[in-house]
């Protein structure tokens, strides 16, 4: 008999749907041989278009095919009967029974969770426990075990809509690589453009220069014939009058004298005039690209130190010996001469200047929005920040590559260009156009710019398109 019970079982179970896990309802087979309900199949590819994954084995099925299996279904309406309370009862009542007391199973221990025979509940163990009527307990069990179904089943039905969901970013991805394809070709081609046009126009300089150099050349030439000429004439005259009287001689004399004076004419020389091309930092080529980056920075006068005076446009900074009177707010510097800029930067490529001029002492980059603003030593890039300072005038930037040297400076802009994605801020002289140094890390949360202000009255200044008008007070 348990044999059978258990075949019985096999057979019921192989008539369940993987999904819904009841019996089957209008059943359908897909191309991998797996069976489901027709509307649980239709449900998990609800949203997929080019790919339609088996739910059991995600076997790959062209175009979501399937066909109905109405054997199947006649043989879930027989498995549905094998399933029928009364022929459930009547095989309990002939093989569920006690192994201790051969009785049957008739009442079911809730702390235990086992089916007990009447002689079982009479044992000391299990008169404190609650017991109950095998029917009363199944009742009750089934209607938690349908709870646990519908949960079972709503988070069945959210995977299938995940995966439907993840299903579709293989595609999404190849869009997003692809734009962006598409945006650094356009963006490559705009300057191989532009260097065409400036090979073109500097070439075209070049051969203008030469014909007005070959032509200046010529008349060099000219004059110095001419001068041979002259020198010629002048030798045949002196001749002439070596050889004759005296008095002939010294009567033509002053003429002579007089035309053997002229200058001879100067020497030209060649000097090409210079072509080079002045490329901005990122691609150290093209202004253009300093134009898309640049941002427009502006000074948080909510964090500068109390000597620290801001101007009104809130472009300029300067360092005053008079603490100014300002409210106490936990993101002002109190410790160093510091002051924060605008606006935050969460991702993305930004670029501005900064004009130094003939400070004495300064540092400027990018930093954390949640540095520390009460901290006595200078912070690090450990620490969140990361800046090019200038002290005993030489450079120093702790942490960057190549390692920095304190030589000689006569930087008066700095450029600043942090690169989010990338993990990099690198600093550029401005007036030689070229890379000074570049810190490289992992960034995450608000950075915002940095400056930090010398003990001396000369500015600091954010600079903008064009010059703009020192309005401190």
């Amino acid at each position: 008999m348990a044999a059978v019970a258990a075949a019985v079982a096999g057979f019921q179970a192989e008539a369940k749907c993987p999904i819904c896990l009841d019996y089957l309802r209008d059943p359908v087979t897909i191309e991998c041989g797996h069976n489901f309900c027709h509307s649980c199949v239709q449900q998990s590819w609800v949203d997929l278009q080019d790919s339609f994954p088996c739910p059991v084995c995600r076997c790959r099925c062209e175009e979501g095919h399937f066909r109905s299996n109405t054997q199947l279904g006649r043989m879930v309406e027989i498995a549905r009967l094998l399933h029928s309370p009364r022929s459930n009862k009547k095989g309990q009542e002939e093989t569920s029974r006690c192994e201790k007391h051969s009785q049957v199973l008739s009442v079911f221990c809730g702390e235990d969770l086992e089916m007990l025979c009447p002689l079982c509940t009479q044992a000391p163990e299990y008169r404190s426990h609650h017991v109950r009527p095998i029917e009363e307990a199944a009742s009750h069990h089934r209607k938690r075990l349908r709870g646990y179904m519908e949960s079972l089943k709503k988070q069945l039905v959210d995977l299938q809509k995940l995966i439907s969901i993840q299903s579709k970013k293989p595609l999404e991805l190849r869009e997003k690589v692809e734009n962006q394809r598409q945006e650094l070709s356009s963006e490559f081609e705009h300057l191989n453009q532009f260097l065409d046009r400036e090979e073109y126009a500097m070439l075209s300089r070049l051969d203008e220069e030469e014909k007005d150099i070959e032509q200046k050349l010529s008349a060099n030439i000219r004059a110095f014939s001419n001068h041979l000429s002259t020198l010629k004439s002048q030798l045949s005259k002196a001749v002439e009058l070596s050889v004759l009287s005296e008095v002939e001689m010294l009567s033509q004399i002053k003429v002579f004298y007089r035309s053997e004076n002229e200058a001879s004419p100067s020497i030209f020389s060649i000097h090409l005039r210079r072509e080079g091309c002045s490329f901005p930092p990122q691609y150290s080529a093209l202004q253009r690209i300093i134009r898309r980056f640049k941002v427009d920075v502006m000074l948080d006068p909510e964090t500068a130190h109390p000597n620290l005076m801001v101007s009104e446009d809130k472009k300029c900074v300067r360092f005053t010996k008079r603490k100014q009177k300002v409210h106490a707010l936990p993101r002002r510097f109190t410790v160093r001469p510091v002051v924060l800029g605008f606006p935050y930067f969460l991702s993305g490529r930004h670029f501005w200047e900064v004009e130094v001029g003939d400070k004495s002492k300064w540092a400027i980059g990018v930093c954390k929005d949640s540095l520390p603003t009460k901290a006595r030593r200078p912070p690090s890039p450990w620490q969140g920040c990361w800046t090019v300072q200038l002290q005993d005038n030489g450079h120093a930037a702790p942490g960057a590559a190549p390692a920095p040297l304190l030589l000689d400076v006569k930087d008066r802009v700095i450029g600043v260009f942090l690169y989010y994605e990338l993990g990099e801020i690198s600093f550029y002289d401005m007036a030689e156009k070229s890379h000074t140094y570049t810190f490289s890390d992992t960034f995450s949360g608000p950075l915002r710019p940095y400056f930090q202000v010398g003990p001396d009255s000369k500015p600091l200044r954010v600079c903008t398109g064009a010059d703009c008008e020192w309005k401190l007070p």
